[in-house]
């Protein structure tokens, strides 16, 4: 009996890591003012995998465009990119209260912006 009770917290542990939960109407909304009076408005999913963006950026032309990002590796806060665009590529990093919105365009040009609430 003993057994069973210190391996059912471990049990329950791993049932909730393995839930992969859909965004719902309760998800945290973060708005973000940047650099070059950008701004991002992000969503993110209840289990952070996904972040749902609306970015405006007028030193690069993007005036309310809404991007749906997917989680990727990060050494320290948390990232998310999307790479389905043939002419851009996005990557949004967060910490804190603190983030960074990297464009790439098709031609190699780099655009980079930091953003705070």
């Amino acid at each position: 009996m003993k057994k069973l009770m210190a391996a059912a917290p471990v049990v329950l542990l791993l049932a909730a890591c393995a839930t992969n939960a859909p965004m719902t109407s309760t998800d945290q909304t973060t708005i973000m003012s940047c650099q070059d009076n950008g701004q991002v408005m992000a969503a993110y999913s209840a289990n952070g995998q996904v972040a749902n963006l609306n970015v405006t950026l007028p030193k690069v032309g993007i005036n309310n465009k809404k991007l749906t990002l997917n989680q990727a590796v990060s050494g320290s806060g948390a990232r998310y990119t999307n790479t389905t665009d043939p002419k851009m590529s996005y990557d949004w990093h967060t910490k804190a209260d603190y983030g960074v919105m990297s464009v790439k365009m098709a031609n190699g040009q780099k655009y980079s912006v930091n953003c705070k609430v």
